[in-house]
């Protein structure tokens, strides 16, 4: 699939970090959380000053009449649908009215089990970056948050990445990847990101903290808030099955690359076998020519074989990259996740062995 190219406005003043307001975290992580395991998303409003991007309002998109209990392209491309374009110019234009900050500075999106790398995401950040190169993507993983804290990344497209689309026309052939030494790794680059609080929410927090807060006589209160509070989910020997969807998904990934390279292997095979043919039309050509001289006849041109063949169309070497990234999070995952179930799997085997 080829994408659009665009002439980038000039970088006047990159950003390097995001500074992500309380009250955008709460509404993105709800929005998501609800509409689990549907993919959904919705736009990001804030400013870039100072080299920081500081978003501080975000509305969601409405669900699409297609969106069920699973991720769609639909919901995937919900940024660029037109529904959605119409209804973020309305939203804009009330938020205006009502002096919120109303300029767009990317979107945000839900993953299931940190599979967010594919066409759609780099179609929308290409058309997003394209109109402002300081938009982002913040992706909330919530199958991951509910392991631990909030799982939230902030992402962009590579400069190297936009450069390799412009080159290619967007095609992402096997020669422009190679030149510009794109790798799956150089497709996004993370921004780190930070939660700002008002001041209200501060004081509010230190207040709920306050010991004066907690009730005086709850037996509970010394068991939420003390460290030496009984944890008993070290004593779980289930195995997570976190760490078993993202083998799972981790499988399907390569099974995924390999259709992939069997597809750029055909082409490879079919080029091969137009470029025999040719070497062998121009031999024959050569040979006739020998005669023709001989003969003082006209010779044919020895370039006229693109009047005979064609060589096949390669195809994009783009979703090659994104399998390979989506199998390098995944890897990720399981090496994070893996070594609190493997200390967990020695203890049962010791143990098994003790008893027998």
């Amino acid at each position: 699939m080829a994408f659009p190219v665009t002439v980038l406005p000039e970088l006047t003043t990159p950003v390097y970090s995001a500074v992500i307001d309380s009250g955008v975290l709460l509404k993105l992580t709800k929005h998501t959380s609800e509409a689990f395991p549907a993919a959904v998303c919705g736009l990001l409003l804030g400013l870039d000053a100072n080299s920081v991007l500081q978003v501080t309002h975000a509305f969601p998109f409405p669900p699409s009449e297609s969106s069920g209990t699973t991720s769609s392209n639909d919901d995937a491309s919900a940024p660029r649908s037109k529904a959605n374009v119409r209804y973020q110019a309305d939203m804009i234009r009330l938020l205006k009215e009502v002096n919120i900050e109303a300029n767009p500075v990317g979107y945000y999106m839900s993953s299931y089990l940190g599979g967010f790398f594919n066409q759609a995401l780099v179609d929308n950040l290409v058309a997003l970056q394209a109109a402002n190169p300081n938009s982002i993507v913040l992706v909330h993983d919530v199958t991951r948050s509910s392991q631990s804290s909030v799982s939230l990344k902030a992402y962009r497209l590579s400069a190297q990445f936009l450069a390799t689309n412009k080159a290619s026309g967007g095609k992402f052939s096997s020669e422009a990847v190679v030149k510009n030494n794109l790798t799956y790794l150089d497709i996004l680059e993370e921004l780190p990101i930070s939660i700002k609080n008002s001041h209200l929410a501060t004081a509010l927090l230190q207040h709920l903290d306050s010991p004066a807060f907690t009730r005086k006589g709850d037996p509970t209160s010394f068991v939420s808030t003390s460290a030496l509070a009984p944890n008993f989910d070290s004593l779980d020997l289930a195995i997570d099955p976190y760490l078993e969807k993202n083998v799972e998904f981790l499988l399907e990934s390569v099974d995924d690359y390999y259709a992939e390279q069997g597809t750029f292997n055909y082409f490879q095979r079919q080029l091969a076998r137009e470029q025999s043919k040719i070497q062998q039309w121009i031999q024959k050509t050569r040979s006739e020519n020998a005669l023709r001289e001989r003969a003082n006849l006209p010779t044919v041109s020895e370039d006229d074989w693109q009047k005979h063949f064609k060589f096949p169309t390669e195809p994009s070497r783009l979703d090659n990259l994104l399998i390979s990234a989506q199998i390098n999070q995944y890897c990720n995952q399981i090496e994070e996740y893996s070594s609190v179930v493997s200390s967990k799997l020695f203890a049962i085997q010791n143990g098994l062995d003790i008893h027998n």
